[in-house]
């Protein structure tokens, strides 16, 4: 290990030790406002005690997973949930404080284990981890403000909204908008305008709060209201949507997902093979300070695990290296099917144009000769990985959902069984159907039944971790490979995931409905190829068809 990796690790090891000092404390706090709920009889007294429970665990929650308590996390994170509903009801909490404090028990035993340091994701395949506030790989579990005074209407697009993995914050009026906005990590806000009777209150105090710098989010408003006036009152207080009551919830989400999504595409993976330790060092740091996301390999012949793991968008591939030079290891690149269109740039100082034509002919997309400048490597470099993202999703997504298509489904499985098979790791599939979706096709039409594929689309991007690998096979059909997942951890995520889809109401010309969905699930090392394991989570799915639908069904198991 390096100065600098010890340096780093001993700092971590530092902070989850004060962390796990400070812990007990900030319970002990805790505990004392449960009390207060438990025995005040004072409503305004519980409801302070209450919110300040809320904050509390909102915090644990974001911090615990960090710190090598993610079972404090999990905990904290369902207190959270029961806190707000409490708030919102504002009845008596007498039978919910119990509940509360069997809850706060719980996480006080979880905050008295020892902190698990993670592994260095270069040694070992990462564990399952559910995703938790903040980031998880490329996902964001967003906070957003809920803002209405409609109570009913409120609590249903908040558990709407949760089902799709959003952090949501409920407030009943805009008086309580300040204090929200003050515990930051606010990604968007969703606003009525009608409060106590006057629809300009909501948009004065929007207004102030944007004028004053505390509100930076993007602004979403929904209201029954449908004239110039009010959207224009709304423009001007910063609002970029406004939506017209009652809102379809995959409507909502499609907004959410656009204002809240848009500066968060993914880096560009480019792999650097050079086998001068330093210069691979330098191009690394230029394109990393350029928000790539880079892996150098000085040892040519390494080069096929390396693509298997790695999966680069582009190869930045020095021309004359010892053992295998440049054009021959691009010769071997193209000879793999799914590495065939991933762009080579050669870098050389190589200064003979016919030579550089040649290696081109050989399989190069483009030569740059050293030195160069870093703002041209930089340049270069995005322009062609920008242009193979773009034809890759065009080949390997599906069109309606985003989603990865059957085929590029079926070959990320064989990458990851590969790759288990290598690292001694596990890998759950899932098979997943809308149940009865023909009939909501014959009922509502087809444009109804893309919004409730679409839907489920969604909320599996929502529910999994950025490294899961999520297709649609076609139709109503659904999977999604899990690398790391256990079977036990997937049938209980997939649980989930089908009771969240369940809890969805869809609308359409006054309509509600909600649909269901079956899941078959099956584990590899248990089933050790892949298309053995596709066949046997489909066989699973079939059996929960038959079985009564929207359940899951694990394969092998009576």
């Amino acid at each position: 290990m390096s100065d600098k990796d010890k340096s780093i690790q001993d700092q971590m090891a530092a902070l989850r030790a004060n962390y796990a000092e400070q812990l007990s404390g900030k319970l002990d706090g805790l505990f004392k406002e449960v009390a207060v709920i438990a025995n005040d009889t004072d409503n305004h007294a519980r409801s302070d005690a209450l919110t300040t429970i809320r904050d509390g665990v909102h915090k644990l929650a974001g911090s615990g997973a960090t710190f090598g308590f993610a079972e404090v996390s999990t905990i904290a994170r369902k207190i959270e949930g029961l806190t707000i509903a409490m708030l919102d009801d504002g009845g008596d909490h007498t039978l919910l404080a119990q509940n509360l404090s069997d809850m706060m028990q719980d996480l006080k035993n979880a905050a008295a284990q020892e902190p698990v340091e993670r592994t260095r994701l270069s040694d070992v395949e990462p564990p399952y981890e559910e995703p938790a506030t903040g980031t998880t790989g490329n996902r964001i579990i967003r906070s957003i403000i809920l803002l209405e005074n409609d109570d009913d209407y409120r609590n249903q697009m908040a558990t709407e909204l949760s089902n799709f993995g959003f952090n949501i914050i409920s407030l009943a009026h805009p008086s309580e908008l300040e204090s929200a906005l003050d515990a930051g990590g606010i990604h968007a806000l969703v606003a009525g305008l009608s409060f106590n009777g006057d629809d300009q209150v909501g948009i004065e105090i929007i207004t102030r709060m944007r004028e004053a710098g505390k509100l930076e989010c993007p602004i979403i408003i929904h209201t029954r209201i449908e004239d110039i006036a009010h959207r224009l009152s709304a423009v001007r207080a910063g609002a970029r949507h406004y939506l017209i009551k009652p809102v379809d919830i995959a409507d909502m989400v499609d907004v959410l997902d656009r204002v809240t999504l848009e500066h968060e595409e993914e880096p560009f993976r480019i792999l650097v093979i050079d086998d001068d330790e330093s210069l691979a060092r330098h191009s690394e740091l230029v394109l990393q300070g350029a928000g790539m996301t880079t892996c150098v390999l000085t040892k040519p012949l390494g080069v096929m695990e390396v693509l298997s793991d790695f999966m680069p968008e582009l190869i930045l591939l020095d021309l004359y290296m010892p053992d295998c030079e440049g054009t021959e290891l691009a010769a071997i690149i193209r000879q793999q099917d799914e590495f065939d269109a991933v762009p080579i740039v050669f870098l050389s100082g190589e200064q003979d144009v016919q030579k550089q034509l040649s290696a081109m002919e050989l399989g190069g997309d483009d030569f740059l000769t050293k030195p160069i400048s870093p703002d041209h490597l930089i340049s270069a470099v995005q322009i062609r990985a920008e242009r193979f993202r773009e034809l890759r999703s065009m080949m390997v997504k599906d069109s309606m959902t985003g989603l990865y298509n059957h085929t590029a489904t079926k070959q990320l499985l064989s990458n990851e069984i590969t790759r288990a098979e290598r690292n001694d790791s596990l890998v759950s599939l899932a098979a997943i159907d809308i149940d009865f979706f023909k009939k909501v096709n014959d009922a509502y039409g087809h444009a109804v039944g893309d919004r409730v594929i679409k839907s489920l689309a969604r909320l599996l991007r929502q529910r999994l971790r950025g490294a899961d690998i999520i297709g649609r096979m076609g139709g109503e059909e659904f999977a999604a490979v899990l690398p790391g997942a256990g079977i036990d951890e997937a049938e209980t995520i997939f649980n989930q995931i089908r009771q969240a889809f369940a809890d969805i109401v869809f609308r359409t010309e006054g309509k509600k409905f909600s649909v269901t969905l079956s899941c078959g699930l099956a584990e590899y090392p248990q089933i050790n190829h892949a298309a053995a394991l596709s066949d046997a989570a489909d066989k699973a799915l079939y059996a929960a068809k038959t079985g009564g639908r929207n359940r899951v069904v694990v394969a092998g198991r009576d």
